[in-house]
């Protein structure tokens, strides 16, 4: 697997560049702020773009689509009932299959409703729902309920599987699901009524721990 993280600029969003390498298929994951760099990169790489794939459907991931469509014709796949134009639908649990590549999908509602994590080999790209040490913003209990129950799937991963957020708002760009399962304060949290204490109430948490 060929896989790079990119910086896109915007609120520190980041995005994915991922390919099989034996038949150099690839996908522009998030592509947003930088699309023109994904061609040049896979250019650089030697591995075609076959398609975008975005996380959830909010602006800031998917501002980047047209120029990818416009330029290279990629169709553009995202979550079942996505608020945003889409080509290739997938569902909860469906295997993705980029070339020889298997890319697994797992829906987590929260930050936003058709919101999905993708499992490549040891590798999760997060979108918006698991920072490094943070979790997604969400707007009403409903939502915060949603995306604590999404979390715990998530936390039912190995240890070792690489988390490759939506945004650098942590201390470094990457964890591991061992890291934020022993060290994120939002996976700590024993119970749902806490878990929601810590949103409520996280800039005065963040400013007692020092926690930029």
């Amino acid at each position: 697997m060929i896989f790079e993280q990119i910086e896109n600029g915007g609120d520190r969003n980041f995005g994915y560049l991922v390919a099989d390498e034996k038949t150099r298929k690839a996908a522009a994951v998030d592509p947003s702020y930088r699309p023109e760099y994904y061609i040049r990169r896979a250019g650089e790489l030697d591995v075609e773009l076959a398609c975008i794939i975005c996380t959830h459907s909010h602006h800031d991931h998917v501002n980047g689509n047209d120029h990818l469509i416009e330029e290279l014709g990629l169709d553009v796949v995202m979550f079942r009932d996505a608020e945003y134009f889409y080509d290739i639908e997938v569902a909860d649990g469906e295997i993705f299959r980029l070339g020889e590549l298997e890319l697994a999908v797992i829906h987590t509602p929260g930050h936003c409703e058709d919101g999905m994590c993708l499992l490549a080999e040891d590798k999760l790209i997060t979108g918006d729902t698991l920072f490094v040490g943070k979790v997604g913003g969400t707007a009403t209990e409903e939502e915060a309920r949603k995306e604590y129950d999404s979390l715990r799937r998530l936390m039912e991963l190995d240890d070792g599987i690489g988390v490759y957020p939506g945004h650098d708002f942590g201390v470094k760009p990457t964890s591991t699901i061992g890291y934020e399962r022993n060290n994120n304060p939002f996976i700590l949290q024993p119970t749902f009524a806490d878990f929601l204490h810590l949103k409520e109430n996280w800039l005065a948490y963040k400013v007692q721990h020092n926690i930029p």
